[in-house]
């Protein structure tokens, strides 16, 4: 039968395949259009610089490295190493300038990670969250994620052994040969293997190992400091000192909130070139006998400094730490760790920094040893193992520790203050 034969049949045929395919476009496009409207993304900056030595940045596609020593843009599917002298920072914004960071990703030396995406959604409209995906390939990083315009951030990590995911918070991610160990400084992760699910929270750590499920969580270390986060007001845990020349204003400390980060800020413009110091100190008077490892952990970020370097004698930076410990003989020792941004000038007659691998270890004094960080962004820093690094002088206890800062004009900030043992 041909449709001459039977017009009124295939004038039927012809009007309701016509009304399902406008049933279907008037589903279909609405749903369409709304689901790009909800969940389109698009890229966003993302930046590498190499914060001691000299990092590798393979591009997507490249067969041959680039070098990294001042701050580059990179895109996603790039990846980023360290060698065994070089640490890196890659630095996630949510905005095309780069001024509001979404994250920061530390790498630290003989380490490799692949940035996969760095995505915020396309209109406000959207209910997604920030995303950012990473593969560890080897080494250690530490990564802080804050929330930007009140929008969540969701991050992902995957290493050969486990998946993590998290949001807020500051978390490091180490791989061996064997293993994954993820600690979580603050904020919570879920750490998935081996189709089970762990999750950790602020203090804790979790380790997965080659094929295996994640071990329950554990306390990662015992944090001598308290209040260490400024959560609460800072006295009495902390007492505020200032020293400066008589007639003259020193700097001040303020409590601030820094998107959802509690911070203490020390700050002075006078522009009069006196030398000052104003800060905060702890009595913990706490024995570290027995333990295998003591480090100083700390976020900070740096907005102004007046004084090149460390000053004149390397002992005057906008945020310094001063470790006061008695060995196992009695006797009072200062170690103490500065921070800068400013570098010396050319032909400059200050001293050069020192760094924490050129102060031997059996000094009867350490002069400061200092470490130079960004400008204006939250760094975090970790000291190694103050045992070994003070070998012929081991702490025994702990009598007290001071953050401030020193110089002539500067503006710093330090959260998250911890003196750790395990």
């Amino acid at each position: 039968m041909t449709w001459r034969q039977n017009p009124i049949r295939v004038a039927w045929l012809i009007m309701s395949v016509s009304f399902v395919l406008c049933v279907l476009l008037a589903f279909i496009v609405p749903m369409t259009a709304r689901n790009f409207v909800l969940h389109a993304t698009r890229a966003r900056v993302a930046t590498a610089t190499a914060t001691t030595g000299t990092a590798q940045l393979w591009t997507a596609g490249a067969t041959d490295p680039t070098a990294v020593t001042a701050r580059r843009p990179i895109a996603e599917g790039s990846r980023l190493e360290t060698d065994t002298t070089a640490k890196a920072l890659l630095t996630l914004a949510a905005d095309d300038a780069g001024e509001r960071v979404l994250g920061i990703v530390q790498l630290y030396p003989n380490s490799a990670v692949t940035l996969q995406q760095a995505r915020t959604p396309r209109f406000n409209l959207s209910p997604d969250p920030q995303r950012i995906a990473l593969d560890l390939h080897r080494g250690r990083m530490a990564v802080t994620a804050q929330r930007i315009d009140e929008r969540e951030v969701a991050v992902s990590v995957t290493t050969p052994q486990a998946a993590v995911t998290f949001g807020v918070g500051t978390f490091d991610i180490i791989l061996s040969d064997s293993d994954t160990q993820v600690r979580v400084r603050s904020g919570t992760a879920r750490i998935a293997a081996e189709g089970q699910i762990v999750t950790a929270s602020a203090g804790q750590r979790v380790a997965v190992a080659a094929g295996r499920a994640p071990d329950l969580p554990i306390p990662d270390t015992v944090n001598l400091v308290l209040n260490g986060t400024f959560e609460s007001a800072f006295a009495p845990l902390w007492q505020e000192f200032a020293e400066v020349k008589t007639g003259y204003r020193p700097g001040t400390v303020t409590m601030v909130t820094d998107g959802r980060r509690r911070a203490l800020r020390f700050s002075r413009r006078e522009e009069d070139g006196v030398p000052n110091r104003v800060g905060v100190t702890q009595m913990v008077n706490r024995d570290v006998e027995g333990y295998d490892s003591l480090a100083l952990q700390l976020d900070l970020r740096l907005t102004h400094q007046s004084v090149q370097g460390g000053g004149q004698n390397a002992t005057e930076y906008p945020l310094m730490v001063d470790v006061f410990f008695t060995d196992s003989y009695g006797k009072d020792i200062h170690w103490y760790k500065g921070f800068y941004y400013l570098d010396l000038l050319p032909g400059s007659p200050y001293l050069t920094p020192l760094r924490e691998d050129q102060v031997p270890a059996d000094a009867a004094y350490f002069p400061p040893t200092a470490e130079r960080v960004p400008i204006g962004i939250w760094y975090s820093y970790e000291s190694p193992n103050l045992f070994e690094l003070l070998k012929k002088t081991q702490p025994a206890r702990i009598i007290s520790i001071s953050v401030y800062a020193i110089g002539h004009d500067y503006e710093s900030y330090v959260s998250d203050v911890g003196l750790t043992v395990r």
